[in-house]
């Protein structure tokens, strides 16, 4: 069968991930939040740079390496600058950074994450919340959120999981997950009846 629309949405993290791991001044494991504030430290002809994280029952912080031992040319002069000045953008990108908190060997806080859907693709017809036979959602995951993808499928058509499920035996949608590209794919094989949506 041929689609006629693709429509690509990805899903993005609206904040820092917050982290877990054991709290000096708590003496026990706790939540810690991104501070969005760099420490820049100049050793000689090294550099080690850090994102402060910081509990939220005791404010101790906890710094997890960026750079460590680092030649200052190594390092692209726009993030030099940027850490120096705390960039908030940059703290971010670091803070919804899934390979950086594996190199840190810190445990992402997955069960608080606030995440929302971007719309790659315009719709040319004026319906953009409406779907129909034929369509493609193609829905990427770079972030590599942990989330269910039935959870995820449910929220884009805007039905109740169990809903989801009862589409996929009836044939009206097709899902496949491709885990290693991070994405899923829905086919619609048949139009959505008013009775599909809530």
């Amino acid at each position: 069968m041929s689609y006629l629309r693709k429509i690509e949405y990805r899903v993005i993290p609206e904040e820092s991930f917050e982290i877990l791991r054991n709290c000096a001044g708590c003496g026990c494991k706790a939540t810690f939040h991104n501070t969005n504030s760099f420490r820049v430290n100049a050793n000689g002809n090294k550099v080690d740079v850090w994102l402060i994280y910081q509990c939220v029952r005791c404010k101790h912080t906890s710094n997890l390496t960026i750079y460590e031992r680092r030649s200052p040319k190594s390092i692209l002069q726009d993030e030099y600058e940027k850490f120096l000045s705390n960039s908030k953008e940059l703290a971010f990108e670091y803070g919804t950074n899934s390979q950086f908190f594996a190199r840190n060997r810190v445990e992402v806080d997955w069960s608080h994450i606030k995440y929302a859907f971007k719309r790659e693709t315009s719709l040319m017809d004026g319906n953009e919340q409406l779907f129909h036979k034929g369509d493609l959602l193609v829905i990427s995951n770079s972030y590599l959120l942990k989330i269910r993808s039935d959870k995820i499928v449910s929220e884009i058509l805007n039905v109740t999981r169990s809903k989801m499920k009862e589409m996929e035996r009836l044939g009206i949608i097709n899902v496949t997950e491709k885990k290693q590209e991070h994405k899923i794919i829905i086919k619609l094989d048949r139009e959505l009846c008013n009775e599909d949506t809530i």
